[in-house]
């Protein structure tokens, strides 16, 4: 019995049967020539449940158009019944697939619940990263600051870390602050995890830091700062065009459980894939 699965059980454990945990983030993209875009997702986790709803608002008009409208999708796992169900909260339609469906395509689902083809997980982006040349990396300065303090955020006591990457073309500014206190983030990531390797499949994680990723690439040496990232912000300018990033976790709460969160609305419609 490895660890991994020890320390599940252990939080399954910790939990009371009669409950669930409840997670809201929301993500701020501020573009050039895109605007400004919010994301708010939702995610529901109990022994053997998950489920993720991803809200998006765009601002200008036309992007919004291309990205065919503002968007309600979502996805809930059941390991009980090995069915995972992809919904347009917007449309009331829902799609359904068996994890023995999922298990014969080498463990990728063969529904999709996508919003546009922005990745909304938090990516860096794949536009810009190439654009700097070795000689623009050497040249490039670099200054972290971790706070001596913790702050208080909604639900945490959080540690923040700031750092600053100045190169020829402009600055990245950096902002993100880690918390210590992680059973429950622990808990929903462990369920979603467990879920998606039933069926052969992988769950997908964001980088446990940004900065980091961004230092050990110029390899940096950088301190690092434990625990899990309940807030970031992202902000870099040249002399053209600025973008700005902010991601946070708004809440994370125990809650009596709840079927109905993990159950489609009777009265939305079957359908075999969502458009």
């Amino acid at each position: 019995m490895n660890f991994r699965y020890i320390f599940y059980i252990t939080l399954v454990i910790s939990l009371s049967a009669q409950t669930q945990v409840v997670v809201k983030e929301v993500m701020f993209i501020d573009a050039p020539y895109v605007g400004e875009v919010t994301t708010t997702t939702s995610k529901y986790a109990a022994d053997g449940l998950f489920r993720q709803e991803a809200s998006i608002e765009v601002d200008r008009f036309l992007i919004r158009l291309a990205m065919g409208g503002n968007k309600s999708l979502g996805s809930i796992l059941n390991g009980k019944s090995e069915s995972r169900i992809v919904y347009n909260a917007k449309d009331e339609e829902y799609a359904m697939e068996t994890f023995d469906t999922i298990r014969v395509n080498d463990g990728i689902p063969t529904l999709k619940a996508t919003i546009g083809r922005m990745n909304m997980g938090g990516g860096s982006g794949g536009g810009r990263g190439n654009d700097n040349s070795d000689e623009e990396e050497e040249k490039a300065e670099f200054d972290r600051t971790i706070s001596k303090l913790l702050e208080r955020m909604p639900g945490f006591d959080a540690r923040k870390v700031t750092t600053k990457i100045k190169g020829k073309n402009g600055i990245i500014l950096v902002e993100e602050w880690f918390t210590t206190d992680t059973t429950l983030l622990q808990f929903v990531s462990e369920v979603e995890a467990d879920l998606v390797a039933s069926y052969g499949g992988q769950k997908q994680n964001n980088p446990r830091s940004f900065s980091e990723r961004m230092l050990k690439q110029a390899e940096q040496e950088f301190e690092s700062v434990p625990g899990r990232m309940v807030k970031y912000t992202m902000e870099m300018t040249d002399d053209d065009n600025g973008f700005k990033m902010v991601w946070e976790l708004k809440s994370i709460r125990e809650v009596p459980f709840n079927m109905a969160d993990f159950k489609i609305p009777s009265d939305y419609e079957k359908v075999d894939e969502l458009d």
